[in-house]
């Protein structure tokens, strides 16, 4: 029984240094830091905790935090990984990023071979696997499902759920680009409307200058038309009213008078 049991220990031993291991790492008390963090100090703790701050990496500043190899970046909204950022962090070891929505993650993190990534199932992970299976050879990358936590193969899920060509990075120069077509499209639509527009008002402006000018003669006859004489007014007699006239010499005619009696 000795022996059988001396055997037992050996044999169930490595899976009971793993356990404590990963339960060391998971127990492992960590500094939390408030929202307010200045990037530009120094961390000496060997776990950090910025889990939940709402924060930003900044895309130049390294942190400064030479002896941190637990890093919890979780539930952070983070969109990248900024490969200066953690240029520094020599002894990193864990790195918890969680929660977040990443869309690439620099290329320097994914050559640390000994360094653990533990990150949500996405297709921005498309970098990290590449670069961990052309340089990390032997090692199965993980990556944790979003509502769960379970482990998945990396590799597995980025060939169901990430065909090729499209990728984040894909899809948004997709976007754009079906966004500028539509702008164009719409711009030459428009023009087009407006050119119309302008041509209709030029043709009702003719046909109103049209209408305003001068009215042609209606008396206008034509050139072989037979036009008759107009009547003559008739030869009206003349007034009664009228009164005769006569030019009577007065002294003259006395002495003709006279003349006469002799």
């Amino acid at each position: 029984m000795g022996s059988t049991g001396a055997g037992l220990l050996w044999s169930c031993l490595p899976m009971l240094l793993a356990l404590l291991h990963e339960s060391g790492s998971q127990d492992l008390t960590c500094t939390v830091y408030a929202s307010n963090v200045d990037w530009t100090q120094t961390f000496n703790d060997t776990c950090l905790n910025f889990s939940g701050l709402g924060l930003s990496l900044p895309q130049s500043q390294p942190l400064k935090a030479r002896h941190a190899q637990v890093l919890d970046l979780s539930k952070n909204n983070l969109r990248v990984l900024p490969g200066v950022f953690f240029a520094n962090l020599e002894k990193l070891q864990t790195l918890i990023v969680t929660h977040n929505h990443l869309d690439s993650v620099d290329g320097s993190l994914a050559l640390r071979c000994d360094l653990e990534l533990r990150a949500d199932c996405s297709c921005g992970l498309a970098s990290w696997q590449n670069v961990r299976q052309n340089n990390c050879s032997g090692q199965q990358q993980l990556c944790l499902h979003p509502v769960t936590a379970a482990p998945r193969n990396l590799s597995t899920f980025l060939q169901v759920s990430c065909p090729p060509g499209w990728a984040p990075g894909s899809i948004g120069a997709l976007v754009a680009g079906t966004i500028f077509l539509a702008l164009a499209v719409g711009g030459s639509v428009l023009a087009w409307r407006l050119r119309r527009r302008h041509v209709g008002k030029q043709g009702l402006s003719k046909v109103q200058n049209s209408h305003d000018g001068p009215t042609p003669v209606t008396d206008f006859l034509p050139r072989y038309s037979s036009r008759q004489p107009r009547p003559k007014a008739p030869d009206l007699p003349p007034n009664r009213s009228t009164m005769d006239y006569e030019n009577v010499f007065i002294g003259q005619a006395a002495e003709d008078c006279s003349w006469s009696a002799a």
